[in-house]
């Protein structure tokens, strides 16, 4: 389904921001540390990552925030149904090409 309107949903653009911060960083990222790094207020990136952990999209590891849980089962999810698309695609392939499996 397209969208209809262009307009960017900022609590997404947020989302997004801390999520690219976090994912590059090899330690727990302080609140503080992620509003520098975005330019978001402490106040949107305490809002934003509390969510975000409710959610296990993120895990508090001591003063600091890493990527959570939440978003690697989406991923391990997303992949497995992608695996099994190409394996039926390959199976019928193989079925309508004559060929082995």
């Amino acid at each position: 389904m397209a969208a209809k309107s262009c307009r960017k949903i900022e609590v997404l653009v947020a989302t997004d921001a801390i999520l690219n911060i976090l994912q590059d960083q090899r330690e727990p990222v302080s609140v503080t540390d992620i509003s520098r790094l975005t330019g978001f207020s402490v106040d949107t990136v305490f809002r934003q990552i509390g969510t975000m952990a409710e959610l296990r999209w993120v895990e508090k590891i001591g003063d600091g925030y890493v990527i959570g849980m939440g978003l690697a089962i989406i991923w391990a999810r997303r992949k497995s149904l992608a695996e099994a698309r190409i394996t039926n695609a390959t199976k019928e392939l193989n079925e309508l090409t004559g060929g082995n499996e």
